[in-house]
């Protein structure tokens, strides 16, 4: 089964006369593999990742997650139930929550017991290095710590998809490798369905099986991916 389907996904912007972003967008990820998403900036793949995660609704076409359709003509899905993390380039850190409470925030729309949410956070808190950093909110972060923060929260709860935007920006060599080696052992053990965005070649090669290459907004090349 697929993980992530979309098929004929188009999107234009700007009303009537628009520019198209999407044009015909059409691949598969196969259920527990990941993915990278390449293409130069403005070729459309944010965009995708806004609208497989419900944030944005298409022109057309159809965005199927594990089998299920969540959106078609007739059908739309809101965000709080396609099980979705989402890291994006900016972020979406909540100025007004300590890192701890992003993660409890998260944690409590589970429904896993007490004992269950507390070893699922820790975890997260050893695997993305935020140890000492649990009562700082955003403005007390560093750069590189908002990413920390931003992957621990998209992977804390019970997502199955995974959507990353250059969830690599702004950490420095070493710290870079040992998030990539931690944020691959947790795609491994979860078997989550993967789409990543990155400029660097090197995150690709390690965290995804396959990549799919946009240009203005078609989909020019596929590896490792279904049609």
């Amino acid at each position: 089964m697929s993980g992530i389907e979309v098929r004929d996904l188009a999107r234009t912007v700007g009303g009537s006369g628009g520019s198209a972003v999407l044009r015909g967008v059409t691949f598969c990820v196969p259920q527990g593999h990941s993915v990278g998403l390449q293409g130069a900036t403005g070729s459309g793949k944010t965009t995708l990742l806004r609208l497989i995660a419900g944030l944005d609704r298409p022109d057309r076409g159809e965005i199927r997650l594990e089998g299920s359709v969540v959106n078609d003509v007739r059908t739309f899905v809101p965000p709080s139930r396609r099980r979705i993390g989402f890291v994006f380039q900016g972020l979406g850190l909540w100025p007004h929550l300590t890192a701890e409470m992003h993660l409890d925030y998260v944690l409590a729309s589970t429904g896993w017991s007490k004992e269950e949410c507390a070893q699922r956070k820790a975890e997260a808190v050893a695997s993305f290095h935020l140890q000492g950093l649990e009562r700082r909110r955003p403005g007390e972060l560093s750069g590189g710590e908002k990413r920390l923060l931003a992957l621990a929260r998209a992977l804390v709860g019970h997502a199955r998809i995974l959507l990353l935007d250059e969830p690599f920006t702004g950490l420095d060599g070493r710290l870079k490798e040992r998030v990539v080696e931690a944020l691959g052992m947790w795609l491994e053990k979860r078997r989550l369905t993967t789409l990543l965005v990155s400029h660097d070649p090197k995150d690709l090669t390690r965290l995804s099986r396959g990549t799919v290459h946009l240009r203005e907004g078609q989909v020019v090349e596929k590896a490792g991916v279904e049609s």
